[in-house]
């Protein structure tokens, strides 16, 4: 009978143990969201008690305000390097798909080596448009095989308004032979990709954009307006970020995606002007979301109605 109860004692910690371990592992998926041995989204705090760990990269992503680069030599989070939208364009629209050797030579001037976490972050973001082009940097990064790579929730904004260390020093940059992976073409969609699955009941076409570039009612300097047929509209500023430029909550995303029939049984093309945009669906259906078939168009409407035959790739409004 001793025996029982000290057996049984032991039996009861063990469960208890399990169940602590249980409880722990999912406060922290709830509060990171976690792929290949990092988090695509790591939140300010986690930065703070990390930044000067070895291997960690921090990459600031310009915004389109004029003053960007000087508001960023004011103050940046310390060891930060800058990329500036043209560097990161020249890449992302160099090709159709991204060129490999200019994505190499972008991480190498920037001084990313293969084994380093890069931590990318922006500006103000949203509207002051830098949280597409930050998770535009992460789409690319992603598409070719450098899987260490995470946003900083809220960027500068967040960091600056917590009060948290930073600095006018510059980094100092060594630049690296970096070697990009193959290309994930499972993330990637051409033109016609696209137009063959417009039909396709298991592919969901995602317009990213404002509505009134959906419409039609902002052509945005396109020769053709409107959108692509069949795809649905949620734009990305509103549905994907707060106003204070952190993540919506999981629940949140979740609700407004499948309000659209964007879900998770289906394959998810994401498209906008250029590819920024969608990334940043990208980012927040594929890690934030855990859907397992996202791609993102990135020629989206600047090629499809600027530079293809009307006839064979066509708009509506």
């Amino acid at each position: 009978m001793f025996h029982n109860l000290e057996r049984n004692k032991t039996v009861g910690r063990k469960i208890l143990t399990t169940l602590f371990a249980l409880l722990l592992f999912s406060l922290l998926l709830g509060s990171q969201t976690v792929f290949a041995g990092a988090q695509a989204v790591v939140e300010t705090s986690w930065l703070a008690e990390n930044l000067k760990k070895p291997g960690i990269k921090i990459v600031y992503v310009a915004t389109t305000n004029q003053n960007d680069k000087a508001a960023f030599d004011g103050k940046h989070i310390p060891g930060s390097v800058y990329l500036d939208i043209p560097s990161l364009m020249g890449v992302v629209g160099s090709g159709n798909p991204p060129d490999k050797a200019g994505f190499e030579a972008l991480m190498g001037k920037l001084g990313v080596s293969n084994s380093n976490h890069v931590i990318i972050y922006t500006g103000f973001g949203g509207h002051s448009f830098g949280a597409p082009f930050a998770a535009g940097t992460f789409w690319l990064m992603d598409y070719f095989g450098h899987n260490n790579v995470s946003i900083l929730n809220g960027g500068m904004k967040k960091w600056a308004d917590e009060k948290r260390e930073t600095t006018s020093d510059p980094a100092k940059i060594t630049p690296t032979a970096y070697k990009a992976a193959a290309p994930d073409a499972s993330i990637f969609a051409d033109a016609d990709y696209v137009l063959k699955n417009i039909k396709n009941p298991k592919v969901a076409l995602l317009d990213t954009r404002a509505h009134d570039e959906y419409t039609g009612a902002n052509p945005l300097g396109n020769k053709r307006a409107g959108h692509i047929p069949g795809s649905v509209n949620v734009d990305y500023y509103i549905t994907n970020l707060n106003p204070n430029e952190t993540f919506k909550s999981v629940g949140d995303l979740k609700a407004a995606y499948e309000s659209k029939g964007v879900t998770k049984d289906k394959e998810i093309i994401s498209y906008c002007q250029g590819g920024i945009r969608a990334a940043h669906s990208y980012v927040v259906l594929k890690y934030l979301l855990g859907y397992p078939k996202v791609r993102n168009y990135v020629g989206s409407i600047g090629e499809w109605a600027n530079k293809l035959d009307p006839a064979k790739y066509p708009l509506e409004k």
